[in-house]
């Protein structure tokens, strides 16, 4: 095998190396979990206790809007 073969092969193999620690790398960092996450936004998963409370009173009164319109509200 001639020197110049061999750093041809050597430099694939490293070249494809970097591209699969690159990949892992990927895979795990913040920023591409922050993509994948607002690309498949599954549920929330953000907020303090109090606005969790607030976003459920606010879906069971758009729940009472449905079912009995607005106007009936009884505090």
């Amino acid at each position: 095998m001639k020197a110049s073969e061999f750093l041809q092969q050597y430099g694939e193999r490293k070249k494809r190396k970097a591209a699969e620690d690159n990949e892992e790398e990927k895979e795990h960092s913040l920023q591409e979990n922050a993509k994948q996450r607002a690309k498949h936004p599954g549920s929330l998963n953000a907020g303090t206790a109090f606005d969790w409370e607030d976003m459920e009173d606010y879906q069971r009164e758009l729940d009472r809007l449905d079912k009995e319109g607005p106007g009936s509200h009884e505090p």
